[in-house]
């Protein structure tokens, strides 16, 4: 199949179509324009230095074409925003200087600093850089939040990797915009209504119950924004504590997490913890941005979970029975802020939290994604990177910690960030936490630049 051309068209073809942002795209956007709080994700790899860069050069030519090279375009007037396909949606770059022996870890954090422009791009960057010895060479891929999730990122790199073709949407024409924006408002009035006709019955109370411990009045200075430690861990050894226990690897994530929270002082015994479980609600085919649903696991912080898995399983399952109503609840949401202005979405965003534990699992990784197209596996670390330089704004958020599962081969990665500032302020906090939670279970991991 022949790509497209890539530029601006003055009518809509009926074989090519117009790519709308979603509702869950223009959450993103919106924590980035009107909060001043872009998310980004971060996926990186550590390879033998003997590998070919050439293979990873190719693969970054193939996303500039693919379904990553795309940026955020608008009209005047009510609308949903379009994507404007461009080649220049993204950034390839080889650093001239060899990284010093243990300096993964800090470049990787670097990278995931390195600026994204959601509308003039770049907005993703994919970097490369060896270490002194030649003994490896790391790989980072930094993406909007607002341009992928997880599922979409990866579906680039296996559609770059095979050399998968993949059709631009054109861009609107005048009379599609005024449809679209009928059909937007139309869509936000039916669901606002829908909304306050269902909330005259009141809603359910949460099950959750969380004890408010104050934060310690802690000086923020040389706090790191979302902090993380990602760890390599054994996937026989994961495995076996999950089911010894009653358990799964999914259930064992969730408990990790908990116990995590308990350590940092957030959450205290007989609490019961919120805990997000991501789905993925992605099909063949989709050429969304984010497709990503909810199911929300309401853990007891109780002292027998490390000797039986059952009711942390058993949460988890009643879980996803659940995501139905909760998708439905957060999709109405979403829809009607998409048609509000920014003014009006930054004071119904005034006081918006994050949330307090987030647990995705990804499963076994795609060998593609794993190599990179360059036929050699990797040791891989993931994680999303909320991206500011005022850590105030994260701890008025009230969020806690959020984490990453994945299989590779023989091993699990397991992956956790800090979005609180006070308890958890730096990498060295977030490691420590994480290997003595580790620990408790009989797990040991290993730092993934080590």
């Amino acid at each position: 199949m022949k790509l497209a051309p890539f530029g601006r068209s003055t009518r809509v073809s009926r074989d090519v179509p117009v790519d709308r942002l979603t509702p869950d795209d223009d959450l993103f956007v919106k924590m980035d324009v009107v909060l001043d709080l872009p998310v980004v994700t971060q996926t990186l790899w550590r390879f033998p230095g003997t590998i070919d860069v050439d293979a990873i050069a190719s693969v970054a030519e193939r996303l500039r074409r693919g379904r990553l090279g795309r940026l955020v375009g608008s009209h005047r007037g009510p609308g949903r925003a379009y994507w404007r396909y461009t080649h220049d949606a993204g950034d390839f770059a080889i650093d001239t200087e060899p990284l010093p022996a243990g300096g993964e870890e800090a470049w990787g954090r670097a990278r995931a600093l390195d600026p994204l422009d959601i509308v003039n791009g770049p907005a993703w960057r994919l970097s490369v850089a060896r270490t002194v010895d030649d003994a490896s060479v790391v790989v980072s891929l930094t993406i909007a939040h607002v341009i992928a999730d997880g599922g979409a990122g990866t579906s680039a790199i296996v559609e770059a990797v095979n050399v998968t073709p993949y059709l631009p949407g054109t861009t609107p024409g005048i009379a599609d915009d005024v449809f679209d924006a009928v059909d937007l408002l139309r869509t936000a009035g039916t669901t606002a209504y829908r909304v306050w006709r269902e909330s005259r019955g009141g809603s359910p109370e949460s099950p959750a119950r969380v004890t408010d411990n104050p934060a310690p009045d802690t000086d923020l200075t040389g706090a790191e924004a979302t902090p993380n430690a990602t760890v390599l861990i054994p996937h026989a050894d994961y495995a076996a504590a999950a089911t010894s226990r009653g358990g799964t690897d999914n259930s064992l994530f969730a408990a990790l997490m908990v116990g995590i929270l308990k350590r940092c002082g957030r959450v205290s015994d007989g609490d019961v913890v919120p805990v997000s479980l991501p789905v993925s609600t992605r099909t063949d085919g989709d050429r969304r941005a984010n497709a990503t649903s909810g199911a929300t696991a309401f853990v007891e912080v109780a002292p027998g979970r490390y000797e039986d898995l059952t009711d942390v399983r058993v949460a988890c399952k009643e879980a996803y029975g659940r995501l139905a109503e909760k998708s439905s609840a957060v999709a109405n949401s979403a829809v009607i802020l998409q048609a509000v202005n920014d003014s009006i979405a930054r004071r119904l965003a005034a006081n918006a939290s994050t949330p307090l534990c987030l647990a995705s699992n990804l499963g076994p990784m795609p060998d593609e994604f794993v190599t990179l197209g360059t036929g050699t596996r990797a040791t891989m670390a993931i994680r999303a990177v909320t991206v500011t330089e005022d850590v105030t704004q994260l701890r008025d958020r009230k969020g806690g910690i959020s984490g990453w599962l994945g299989i590779n081969g023989d091993h699990v990665m397991l992956s956790v960030s800090s979005l609180d500032p006070v308890r958890i302020p730096d990498a060295s906090a977030m490691r420590g936490l994480l290997t003595d939670e580790l620990a408790a279970w009989g797990l040991h991991g290993t730092g993934w630049g080590a």
